[in-house]
C-alpha cells in the first residue's frame, strides 16, 4: 500500500502513514504544505523499496549511529567517550558520507585551539573520527576514510637521571610520594597506577597484575616490583581497596582521567622545590623507567613486553637515551629491601 498523507484536524499538521515492503510507517511530515508532503512521502517510499530490493546503501547511516555502534561493540575508555561527544557536538548528526576532510577541518576549528600541535590534532580529532569510520567500514556502512594527517616533528623525550629522581621524591609531598615512586620504579601509566588494587599486588613475589580493562592496550600485564617499591608499599597502612589514595585517605574520584591532572598542583610544586625542568610531566616518569630499563638490560623486546607497548618501534626511542655510566645509580635507586619491609611484605597473604 502506497504511503498516504493525513492532516490532523486539531493542529493542521500532516502525517505520512502506510506500509511499504512490510515496513510500517507513521511520521510527521517535515512540511505542512500538502504538495511538499507528497514529495517527501514519494521519496521515502522510493528509498524503502530500493533498500528492500538492493539492500542498504553505503552511507545511508549517520555518523551518530556509527558512534553509538562503536561504543556499544567494545567498552571504551572515559576519555575516548568524551572526545567523541565533543566531536559529535561540533559535527552534528550528519550522514557518514559527509564526514570528509572539510568536516574534519570544521571539527578541529570548533574544539581545538588554532595553535594546537599536530599531535593534539591527531589525538583529539583525526584518530577518534577515523576509529569510528573504520568501525563503520567493516560493517559496509561507508568507504575507508582518507584524511590529511598533520606531520609531526619528533619531540624531545624527557626523563630523569637517578639523582634527579631522588631529588624529585625528596621534594614531593607525602601524599604523592608513593605514587611518584611507583611511576618511576614500574613504568605504569598514571591511570594504571591510580586503579591499582591491593588484591592484585603480590609483595612477597615482587609483582602485580594489571588486568585488561585497566591497561591502554587492553591486554593483561605483569609488572615487576623492584625492592624499593616493595618496601614503599609494604609500609602503607591499608591493604584493601585502591593502593594509591589522596591525602585524606580516600581514592581519587576520577581514576580514569589520564595525564596527571589528579596531582597537577602538587606536581608543579614538587618540580619547583626540586629545581627540575617545569616542562617535565608525570608521564615522563614512564619514559624515565623505560630509559633505565634499557640501560640495565639492553633488550628492546623485553622492554616492549614489560612496559605494555604494542611494538618494538615505539620503544626504540629509549635505546641509548640515557648517558652511559648511570647503571649503578639506577640500581641504588631501585635499592635493596630492608628486613622490616620483607617482614611486612610477607603479611600480604
Amino acid at each position: 500500500m502506497a504511503l498516504r498523507i493525513i492532516r490532523r484536524k486539531d493542529t493542521g499538521s500532516l502525517t505520512i502513514t502506510g506500509t511499504v515492503a512490510g515496513q510500517r510507517i507513521r511520521r510527521r511530515a517535515q512540511s505542512d504544505s500538502l504538495p511538499l508532503a507528497r514529495e517527501e512521502a514519494a521519496a521515502l517510499e522510493a528509498q524503502i523499496l530500493r533498500t528492500a530490493w538492493h539492500g542498504e546503501r553505503r552511507d545511508a547511516r549517520s555518523f551518530a549511529e556509527a558512534v553509538i555502534s562503536y561504543i556499544d561493540t567494545t567498552p571504551r575508555a572515559a576519555g575516548d567517550r568524551r572526545r567523541l561527544n565533543r566531536i559529535l557536538t561540533a559535527l552534528g548528526d550528519v550522514p557518514l558520507s559527509a564526514v570528509d576532510q572539510s568536516a574534519v577541518d570544521h571539527v578541529r576549528r570548533s574544539i581545538l585551539s588554532p595553535t594546537a600541535s599536530p599531535s593534539t590534532v591527531r589525538r583529539g580529532v583525526i584518530t577518534p573520527i577515523r576509529a569510528v569510520l573504520m568501525h563503520a567500514q567493516r560493517r559496509e556502512w561507508c568507504d575507508v576514510p582518507r584524511f590529511e594527517i598533520p606531520r609531526e616533528t619528533e619531540g624531545r623525550t624527557r626523563y630523569l637521571l637517578p639523582g634527579e629522581a631522588e631529588r624529585l621524591l625528596t621534594a614531593s609531598s607525602p601524599h604523592i610520594r608513593v605514587l611518584l615512586t611507583l611511576l618511576v620504579g614500574t613504568g605504569m601509566r598514571m591511570a594504571e597506577a591510580l586503579e591499582l588494587e591491593w588484591r592484585d599486588v603480590d609483595l612477597a613475589g615482587g609483582r602485580t597484575i594489571l588486568w585488561p580493562d585497566r591497561t591502554k592496550s587492553g591486554r593483561r600485564r605483569i609488572v615487576a616490583l623492584p625492592p624499593r617499591i616493595v618496601a614503599c608499599l609494604a609500609n602503607l597502612p591499608d591493604r584493601t581497596g585502591p593502593v594509591i589514595r589522596r591525602a585524606d585517605g580516600e581514592p581519587y574520584a576520577d581514576r580514569r582521567r589520564e595525564g596527571g591532572g589528579q596531582i597537577k598542583t602538587a606536581w608543579k610544586a614538587t618540580l619547583r622545590r626540586a629545581e627540575i625542568d617545569p616542562a617535565l610531566s608525570p608521564h615522563d616518569l614512564r619514559h624515565t623507567w623505560a630509559s633505565w630499563y634499557y640501560a640495565l638490560h639492553r633488550d628492546l623486546l623485553a622492554l616492549k613486553i614489560e612496559g605494555g607497548w604494542s611494538s618494538v618501534a615505539l620503544v626504540e626511542r629509549y635505546a641509548h637515551l640515557l648517558p652511559a655510566g648511570h647503571e649503578a645509580g639506577i640500581r641504588r635507586f631501585l635499592g635493596p629491601v630492608s628486613d622490616t619491609a620483607l617482614l611486612l611484605a610477607g603479611t600480604n597473604d
